[in-house]
């Protein structure tokens, strides 16, 4: 199963970094505000797979899966950080 998690970053050192489950176009705008100048979010595809029947729940922000003990619910961060270490069924794609 494939999932987009979508990274939001600023151009400046400090800045906060989040992962974002959001589409493009529900036309929010994030910025930060740093030494009496506004920077704009920039924003960058990260492609995940998953285990299959793994699912994103946008509203909740969280994507969801069965495991071995039932249904499992994380984070984006959680999911991007189980991705990069291989575990669980998830790999960056």
């Amino acid at each position: 199963m494939k999932i987009t998690l979508y990274q939001r970053t600023f151009p400046v050192e400090g800045a906060p970094v989040t992962l974002s489950l959001s589409a493009f176009d529900t036309g929010e705008k994030r910025t930060f505000s740093a030494g009496g100048k506004v920077y704009a979010a920039s924003y960058s595809k990260v492609r995940i797979v998953g285990p299959v029947g793994a699912k994103v729940e946008r509203p909740k922000n969280r994507v969801t899966w069965d495991g071995d003990n039932g249904r499992v619910s994380s984070t984006a961060t959680e999911v991007f950080d189980m991705a990069r270490a291989g575990t669980s069924g998830f790999r960056l794609a």
